[in-house]
């Protein structure tokens, strides 16, 4: 058997050579650990049980795994054309993509995505058969991912999409998805894209067959579809819109399609580390607003760092951002000055003045 580097030997799920050594999942992302997080079971929809249906009527929840891809991008401009919203179940490093939080290209499109009004969850950080692993293994594919989005929104997903829809009771699963706080989702509409990547008619076949047979004054459908299958992703989701614009219906999150509100779908990291902020990730984040630290690793630039972070509260109090979103960043600045004036000192319990030893502790 050949062996090498880069995707076309260590990709996972399905082409890296375990026994020649190290694969892509073996990869830990930089940055705080959530696994030590409260992991609070809040509000009316289930954990630790399949869901696979929207609840409010007249809308269509639009599904894409395995993302983001070269198709993404693309899909955002039809998605943000039409006003219609979805969630991406993103998997961390999968496929020889690259860590997400490490690829300039993929935090840039999940940070659009998060900016346009989409959803953001979990389909693991290796695309692994959930129910083939042992219950700390399972744990660590989900907080890997967690890392990784955080790094780059400094927020997580409450929502998961397990690989091959493999998670259940038998294998503990789902017991885990819950202990992790998680609502496990499926689906109502499978597209077919899988079965036949290249075949549009097959798909529109499918998709029509089924809405036709769902009521339409008080029906709704949750839709999968994958965003590494080009026609699917670009050519079938032009389709659905127009079905569903003809149906006077909504192409919605699955979040809304369930009936919770947009600050439920996520989690808050207890701690944020700036040193691990992806290049294009953000400390404080919302639809118009991206708060970063500059890097330092002396006092000199830690201040510096800090007078960009204030001018940068500023910035906030001229844009239409909520006082709220300008309000946290501020309280990041606060932080960050006090820590410049501590830092570098003679005392032996002084931390050095760089930005790996700053750590912010997000209250509530």
């Amino acid at each position: 058997m050949a062996q090498g580097v880069g995707k076309n030997y260590c990709a996972v799920p399905n082409i890296c050579q375990t026994e020649f050594g190290r694969c892509d999942s073996d990869a830990t992302p930089a940055g705080y650990n959530t696994s030590a997080d409260d992991r609070g079971l809040t509000g009316a929809i289930a954990y630790g049980s399949i869901i696979s249906n929207c609840k409010i009527p007249r809308v269509v929840a639009l599904t894409y795994d395995d993302g983001p891809t070269e198709n993404t991008e693309e899909l955002l401009d039809i998605l943000k054309e039409a006003g219609a919203k979805a969630t991406f179940f993103v998997a961390g490093n999968s496929n020889g993509k690259g860590e997400i939080d490490q690829t300039a290209r993929w935090t840039r499109l999940i940070k659009r995505m998060a900016e346009e009004g989409h959803q953001i969850a979990s389909h693991t950080w290796s695309h692994a058969d959930l129910n083939k692993m042992s219950s700390r293994t399972r744990k660590h594919e989900m907080l890997k991912n967690e890392r990784a989005l955080t790094n780059i929104l400094n927020k997580y997903p409450t929502y998961m999409r397990p690989p091959y829809l493999r998670c259940s009771n038998e294998t503990g699963c789902l017991g885990d998805m819950k202990a992790l706080g998680y609502h496990v989702i499926s689906y109502s509409f499978d597209s077919t894209d899988w079965m036949h990547r290249n075949d549009l008619a097959a798909m529109t076949a499918a998709f029509d067959r089924i809405l036709e047979s769902v009521e339409a004054k008080d029906g709704r459908m949750l839709v999968i579809q994958h965003d590494t299958i080009r026609t699917s992703a670009i050519d079938l989701t032009k389709h659905i819109l127009e079905r569903v614009a003809q149906r006077r219906w909504r192409a919605v999150t699955v979040g809304e399609c369930l009936g919770e509100e947009a600050d439920g779908w996520y989690r808050r990291p207890k701690w944020t580390s700036p040193f691990s902020t992806a290049e294009h990730g953000c400390i404080v984040f919302n639809e118009a607003f991206c708060g970063k630290l500059a890097g330092f690793q002396t006092k000199a630039e830690c201040f510096s760092s800090n007078v960009k972070c204030y001018k940068q509260v500023n910035q906030c109090g001229k844009a239409k951002v909520d006082n709220k979103t300008c309000q946290s960043f501020n309280e990041v600045c606060n932080l960050q000055s006090l820590f410049c004036a501590q830092c570098g000192r003679v005392e032996k319990d002084s931390p050095a003045c760089e930005i790996k030893q700053f750590s912010i502790f997000n209250e509530g």
